[in-house]
């Protein structure tokens, strides 16, 4: 089942991840089969009419499969008898979650599934490009834990958009072969680096320590997992997928329940989240959102280090011992990549900007403002009758 509600697009990075359902649910279907948890897939259909009918614009996809009984038996009264949900009586549930202008998880689609399979990534990204808009897709960036199926549904499905892996995970498969504190430390800063000459210095250096290390991860594109090859199509600079886990996490209860009611409560957390949040953007005297502010003043902190020299126009180099960096004003530009990244000021910019003696906020995208963000939650998911309506 993909839901997906109006105006939900992430305007910045998008996440695609799967979890498995709790084992406790499972225990409950062997134990009770015909039961409260078999009794619900009987008002899928109902619950997906009720969804639209409330909220125009939702888009609900379900499908099924024949029942080997079709063709031997007799057509009863109601064909559904001879129908099995397929694609939302599943063991996974498949997500994409992004980032909300104050770097919080916005929940674009989610589907329950058989398996996580190449078959199953397909139909569930093919909906989410009908919904969103494939031009907007392509725009999008997407990280994942290096799902096996999902890749090739990539370039098949949205031929040519950026992707990353998810550096936690891609850690966790390297300390299987590689395990110790110096490699997992040398591993994240080849991550972590921003331009093409510091990552290559901090792979020698994991190459000096250990070459079936090194050799393992020159194996792995760095356009996946190191900054210093990321494109500037999201405005997000992360390593992980944290907000996948922040889901996961927030639906725990959920995911144990029959199947209705597991679709309602993740629907009535993202309703009542989204009235939180138009509340408290309503209420919000500043204008950069609060989370990116944080991070600003953190940088801010940092950027007293360096030491900028005017050039001519907007154009600087910035300094800090042995080390300098280009950077310019005007076209919100500084050779260590990390404003192209984000759209938010690096320290060398923002200790130009400090020099200068202006304001951090006109050099910050728009993307961070709190206009922004009371567009993201401007719809309403609206409520639902129940079962007896």
């Amino acid at each position: 089942m993909n839901l997906t509600y109006t105006c939900t697009q992430a305007h910045r990075v998008e996440i695609l991840h799967s979890k498995w359902l709790g084992k406790a649910f499972k225990k409950k279907v062997e134990a009770n089969p015909k039961g409260t948890f078999r009794e619900q897939y009987k008002r899928i259909y109902d619950y997906g009419q009720e969804l639209m009918r409330a909220n125009p614009g939702s888009s609900v996809r379900i499908q099924v499969q024949r029942s080997p009984d079709i063709d031997n038996e007799a057509p009863a009264s109601s064909m559904t008898n001879y129908f099995i949900f397929q694609r939302i009586c599943g063991g996974q549930l498949l997500t994409a979650i992004g980032w909300d202008p104050n770097d919080q998880m916005l929940l674009i689609a989610y589907g329950v599934v058989e398996a996580e399979t190449k078959d199953s990534w397909t139909w569930f990204l093919s909906h989410l490009a009908s919904d969103v808009g494939l031009e907007k897709m392509r725009r999008s960036t997407f990280m994942s834990d290096q799902q096996k199926g999902l890749f090739p549904v990539y370039q098949e499905v949205i031929p040519g958009v950026d992707n990353r892996f998810c550096v936690r995970h891609l850690y966790s498969n390297f300390r299987k072969r590689f395990p110790g504190l110096q490699l997992k430390k040398l591993m994240w800063k080849c991550a972590k680096a921003t331009h093409g000459k510091d990552w290559e210095r901090h792979m020698a250096e994991l190459k000096a320590v250990n070459q079936e290390a090194y050799r393992y991860l020159i194996a792995i594109p760095p356009r996946y997992w190191s900054r210093s090859r990321f494109t500037y199509n999201s405005k997000v600079d992360t390593l992980i997928n944290n907000m996948s886990e922040s889901f996961n996490s927030a639906i725990v209860d959920a995911r144990e329940k029959p199947i209705v009611t597991m679709l309602k409560k993740i629907r009535v957390k993202l309703m009542t989240r989204w009235a939180k949040n138009r509340e408290l953007a309503q209420n919000y005297s500043g204008t950069i959102l609060p989370r990116i502010r944080f991070r600003l003043e953190k940088r801010s902190r940092s950027a007293r280090e360096w030491r900028p020299y005017w050039s001519a126009a907007q154009k600087y180099e910035v300094v800090n011992g042995l080390d300098k960096f280009d950077v310019d004003l005007g076209s919100h530009e500084c050779s260590c990549r990390m404003w192209q990244m984000s759209s938010i000021p690096c320290i060398h910019a923002i200790s130009c900007i400090k020099f200068k003696g202006l304001e951090l906020e006109p050099f910050v995208d728009g993307c961070y403002k709190k206009e922004a963000y009371m567009r993201c939650y401007d719809s309403i998911i609206q409520p639902l009758n129940g079962v007896d309506l």
